[in-house]
């Protein structure tokens, strides 16, 4: 058994000395692969600079306009009581209830809030919908006590269907000395009957009077 022979490419025995139609005989360019890299750093370093600057531009502008505000005694005393409100509201139980919405900066937002004059925007609407629906619950499934004089008293909505369902609807019955509408009379109309209108048809004797 003869050992099998090397494979070869098709046209390997072609040789050309015509640059034009020779092949590729260089890769990518290594110069112009870290020259794009180098060149997207340096970018990315002045944009990081660029707004750093414009930051803190923002922040010591904005601080220098409230140290110009504090100076007003109005605005003093006015900070101080939310300063103060605010610490109030920080309570180990409403921490332990929201410990992320006890913070310094949202207890004064919702100070400030409070303190904004009617109507105001919804400002925590997961919140408001979570209350609404506790109340809905707690007034669907516990006995509520509506009226002690008159002894109406609420009760969980699944014992008032059982009831519902045991005893049925309350019958409507009239009250005393309430007039009743006039009984419906006659129109004056006469409309044939289907009978009447066959014999008219056939020449039956109604047709003959």
């Amino acid at each position: 058994m003869q050992p099998p022979k090397p494979m070869k490419p098709q046209g390997a025995h072609l040789r050309t000395t015509d640059p034009e139609v020779g092949h590729e005989t260089t890769d990518i360019s290594l110069t112009g692969v870290v020259a794009f890299i180098v060149t997207l750093m340096f970018s990315g370093i002045v944009l990081f600079t660029v707004l750093w600057g414009v930051y803190h531009f923002a922040i010591t502008y904005t601080e220098k306009q409230d140290r110009k505000e504090m100076r007003d005694p109005w605005v003093l005393s006015q900070e101080t009581q939310i300063e103060q409100k605010a610490k109030q509201v920080r309570t180990p139980v409403n921490k332990a209830a929201e410990p992320a919405s006890m913070e310094p900066g949202d207890s004064e937002s919702r100070v400030r809030v409070s303190r904004f004059p009617q109507p105001r925007l919804q400002t925590d609407d997961v919140r408001d919908l979570a209350i609404m629906r506790a109340a809905e619950d707690m007034y669907l499934n516990q006995y509520i006590v509506l009226d002690k004089n008159s002894g109406k008293v609420n009760i969980p909505i699944t014992q008032a269907m059982d009831a519902l369902v045991k005893k049925g609807m309350p019958a409507m019955q009239v009250a005393p000395g309430t007039e009743l509408p006039p009984a419906a009379q006659g129109t004056g109309i006469v409309r044939p009957s289907i009978e009447s209108s066959h014999s008219k048809n056939h020449g039956s004797p109604i047709n003959q009077r």
